[in-house]
């Protein structure tokens, strides 16, 4: 898969830029500095980078790594709580979720912030459960890990689920502790070294940038146009957890059940939190609740394990709720992509999902059992995301800008940008790209170099009017709003 989402291109350039500097504390892209993110998956991407090259499997390599890490441990603690067969149930809700699959194969933060959340979460509950001081430590550790990868959120958001955790339990005396000042200092022994020296080597710049304009305005104002309504949130978690998250209506009917075990509690807590938090900031994504994904799937699972062991028992109609998003996610992506004017050719690849609704529908009315049905479900969405990430999301990944006319851009010896241009080319070519807002720099630039080209966009077309420029490639960035424009002096 080639490397053109926004974020996924920054990072992966970003990681490659430090390397080639040698600067393990200023991260910048294109050779500006870059504020949006801390450095953690810089660091893994740089180490991945050694190891295999500079390429889009290398800048994804440690993604997969940390996915497979989350598994393990949601069984791990699961299996501590509970048993194995529960805990396996749980480890299926994650594999079978098409959006965990998803995240876990980009080269973004994410799932370094997942991970180290979840191990930081599962720790701190042990910690408070049996008393056990060691994992007091791993957790102050698997936060400062995951303050690299996001910033404050990951200790903010995880220390209300703890505090509030013990406020409801009472446990007064695992809060005094005096292990907590220790704690606490490994804590800032791994995180603050790097904000520091971030903040003396940019002279407050990446500070002001990251934590002002990254944080707190995308808390309070919606950045990019990822503001929508305020339950999108519950929503990003429910559809991100199908097929399992399907279950949801009899888990809360079964809760008496469910939440017996403290972990189930404090499970459905974390999930909570995450989602109240989310839906009150203003910049909603799908991929900002996920840390409460393995959290999800300790409840999810529990019940799944019940069932099947005939403890409870469930009515028909979560499958029927499953059998209607499997029917309307390809009829859906049918239309979006039928509406995209660069994929439009290929408009019929999402409907091969339908397959997923034909299985379904072959044992809808026959007479079987919860656990003949659970494995019909599991097996039927393993091929709807091999479908998905194999052949359906390649292929329209493909019908992307930098793809269509990197071969075009890669015979011109100067390339500039105007304005905004798409980051995927920068990844793609071995120089910076020289970028300008100003029309006099743009033209400076242009007469004193032959084979040029500038790389922008529609939005900014007009102001090149004055402009002696011709027009060789235009291509909709798929599924976004801009369209990249690439543009030459008239011959």
């Amino acid at each position: 898969m080639p490397i053109y989402i926004l974020d996924e291109a920054k990072n992966a350039e970003c990681a490659r830029e430090m390397m080639e500097r040698k600067d393990f504390i200023v991260p910048v892209f294109n050779g500006e500095l870059r504020t949006d993110k801390p450095p953690l998956h810089y660091f893994f991407m740089i180490a991945s980078y050694k190891i295999f090259g500079v390429n889009e499997f290398a800048a994804r390599f440690f993604s997969v790594i940390m996915g497979l890490l989350t598994i393990f441990i949601t069984f791990f603690f699961t299996k501590k709580y509970f048993n194995a067969f529960t805990a396996f149930c749980c480890v299926l809700v994650l594999v079978a979720s098409t959006h965990f699959l998803f995240e876990f194969r980009l080269a973004v933060p994410d799932p370094y912030l997942i991970f180290f959340i979840s191990l930081g979460l599962f720790a701190a509950f042990n910690w408070l459960h049996q008393n056990k001081i060691i994992h007091l430590y791993i957790a102050a550790a698997s936060l400062a890990l995951a303050t690299l990868a996001k910033g404050p959120v990951a200790i903010a958001l995880p220390g209300l689920c703890v505090l509030t955790w013990i406020i409801i339990k009472r446990k007064w005396k695992e809060l005094f502790t005096w292990h907590l000042i220790p704690a606490f200092l490994v804590l800032c022994m791994l995180a603050l070294p790097w904000y520091y020296a971030v903040d003396k080597a940019t002279h407050g710049e990446w500070t002001n940038g990251f934590f002002i304009e990254n944080n707190l305005n995308r808390f309070a104002d919606p950045q990019e146009g990822h503001g929508w309504f305020f339950l999108v949130t519950v929503l990003f978690v429910l559809i991100g957890l199908l097929p399992f998250m399907s279950f949801i209506g009899e888990t809360i009917k079964k809760r008496k059940s469910i939440f017996q075990n403290e972990l189930a509690q404090f499970s459905g807590l974390v999930v909570l939190i995450f989602v109240v938090f989310f839906s009150a900031a203003s910049t909603r994504l799908p991929n900002y609740p996920m840390p409460c994904y393995p959290f999800a799937a300790v409840v999810l699972g529990r019940f799944i394990a019940a069932l099947l062991d005939g403890e409870i028992t469930s009515k028909k109609y979560p499958y029927f709720i499953l059998l209607f998003f499997t029917v309307a996610i390809p009829v859906a992506g049918y239309f979006v992509v039928a509406q995209e004017s660069e994929a439009k050719e290929i408009s019929l690849l999402p409907l091969l999902l339908l397959i997923t609704p034909f299985i379904f529908i072959f044992f809808l009315f026959t007479k079987i059992n919860w656990n003949k049905k659970i494995k019909i479900i599991f097996i039927a969405y393993t091929i709807f995301n091999i479908i998905v990430l194999d052949y359906v999301y390649p292929g329209l990944y493909k019908q992307n800008p930098v793809a269509k006319t990197l071969d075009i851009v890669k015979q011109y010896s100067h390339i500039y940008g105007y304005n905004i241009f798409n980051p995927g080319y920068r990844f793609y070519l071995d120089k910076n790209i020289p970028r300008t807002n100003e029309i006099n720099t743009l033209k400076r630039w242009l007469d004193s170099t032959q084979n040029a080209i500038i790389i922008t966009r529609t939005d900014y077309l007009d102001s090149l009017k004055q402009l002696p420029l011709q027009e060789i490639a235009r291509h909709h960035d798929i599924f976004e709003l801009p369209t990249t424009v690439i543009l030459k002096r008239k011959e």
